[in-house]
């Protein structure tokens, strides 16, 4: 990830030294001159990260399979997200700043060319209000997306109005770039990346974003566990195409302010039973209420399926030796990809895999009341880890169950696996040897 948000950052640079940086040091450039270049530049680089995270929104197939899966592609947009806003405001700084000290009386002004001036540009004038007002709001919705007490329904609302300030973004940048650029490949690339944004804004206006993997399905059983986890078993239509163990899908309930959330499978898919099963914990408000709304016979919206955290190793795995071994690891709700994968495994009689399963949690809970026995079925070593009594798992209680050639499979707090995969990674384990699914939607 930081090798390609890297390279957004240093291809327009580069193609900026080339281009425009000669003729304008062949001009012998005083404070003004370079604080201009600064602001196009600082424009061009924000277009850019935010027309590329718009272009991830719109969740093409085939950025999705290339990143890893839609929870990774969503961390990307997350991370160019915060990365345009930073750029706007370096560029609003950029314009601001140095008119302000100037007019303070703190730096010299800036130089009046010779002669009258002309009448203004009505669209030029216009692009100058308009990036200045879009650049507030969206330096305002970047805060209320970080924010992350704010409810997901304003979360979700905010997203939705990403789109329109970022049209009003490129109409800003468009019209402003000299047109010096356009007989050159920065102008053009330039225009290339607002054109694909202005298609994916375009399609999430009009509600066109994963329609096509959207599907009917009906509630065919509410239970409810301890520690406040409902478990729904719901039958798609006929035309779902089924699922991978450790997939997940977004699940609409019904509730319009509210729209679709992310939730893993956990139960394999049968073609026979035709049901899969959501077991949702009460996180937030949101989720706390479903126990109450949801009711069986209810029609909802699912869409999926989506991610790779299917237990399939990447990179080569010497096969004449056999299945590599793996660990997983699970904390609390996280249990649930490992869940559609125990099934998975007894419905294929699939238990050659050497794999320990370490599920923690901070006390007994009743869910899933079987697990043992599906470990047992599924031939996977179980280790039960009560924190509150136990202490927290240790990362070399893992790597004592580490073999040449394993792979480690987690779900649980994202705190927690980032330092696991650090610890792990430089102890032997290979860095993709160690998969997590990212599910950090905001």
């Amino acid at each position: 990830m930081k090798r390609t948000l890297t390279t957004l950052a240093l291809l327009p640079l580069g193609l900026w030294g080339l281009f425009v940086l000669p003729d304008l040091l062949a001009s012998d450039p005083g404070f003004w001159n370079w604080r201009r270049a600064i602001v196009i530049l600082s424009g061009i680089l924000a277009l850019w990260w935010m027309s590329a995270g718009i272009v991830l929104a719109a969740r093409p197939r085939w950025l999705e399979q290339r990143l890893g899966g839609l929870d990774k592609l969503y961390r990307w947009h997350k991370y160019l997200g915060i990365g345009g806003g930073i750029l706007v405001f370096a560029h609003w700084m950029s314009e601001w700043l140095p008119k302000n000290l100037a007019r303070a009386g703190l730096i010299a002004p800036r130089p009046r060319g010779a002669g009258p001036k002309g009448p203004p540009d009505f669209w030029v004038e216009l692009a100058k209000d308009v990036g200045e007002w879009a650049g507030y709001i969206l330096l305002a919705l970047v805060v209320v997306a970080l924010v992350k007490r704010i409810p997901y329904r304003w979360f979700r609302l905010v997203h939705k109005a990403f789109g329109a300030v970022f049209l009003a973004g490129v109409f800003h940048g468009l019209m402003m770039l000299p047109g010096s650029f356009w007989a050159q490949p920065l102008g053009w690339l330039t225009a290339l990346l607002a054109a694909a944004g202005i298609v994916s804004t375009l399609l999430s206006l009009s509600g066109h974003i994963g329609r096509p993997r959207r599907y009917p399905a009906q509630i065919e059983a509410l239970t409810r566990h301890g520690d406040g986890i409902l478990e729904v078993t719901c039958r798609p239509h006929d035309d779902w195409p089924g699922h991978r163990a450790g997939q997940f899908l977004l699940a609409n309930f019904g509730t319009p302010a509210e729209g679709a959330h992310p939730f893993t499978i956990a139960s394999a898919w049968q073609r026979k039973t035709g049901t899969l099963t959501l077991a949702i914990k009460a996180l937030g408000d949101y989720t706390g209420t479903l126990p109450q709304s949801l009711r069986v016979g209810q029609t909802i919206a699912i869409e999926g399926p989506y991610g790779n955290f299917d237990f399939c190793p990447s990179g080569t795995v010497d096969r004449s030796k056999g299945p590599a071994p793996q660990i997983w690891i699970a904390g609390g709700i996280g249990i649930t990809p490992f869940l559609a994968r125990l099934g998975e495994r007894i419905a294929r009689n699939a238990t050659a895999t050497e794999t320990d399963f370490f599920y923690c949690t901070p006390h007994a809970t009743d869910y899933p009341a079987d697990l043992e026995s599906l470990c047992r079925q599924a031939g996977v070593r179980l280790h039960r880890r009560l924190t509150d009594a136990q202490g927290p798992l240790t990362s070399a209680e893992i790597q004592s169950r580490l073999k040449p050639g394993a792979s480690v499979w987690f779900c649980g707090p994202a705190a927690w696996g980032k330092a696991l995969s650090r610890t792990l990674a430089g102890n032997g384990l290979p860095g993709d040897a160690f998969h997590r699914e990212a599910f950090e939607f905001r």
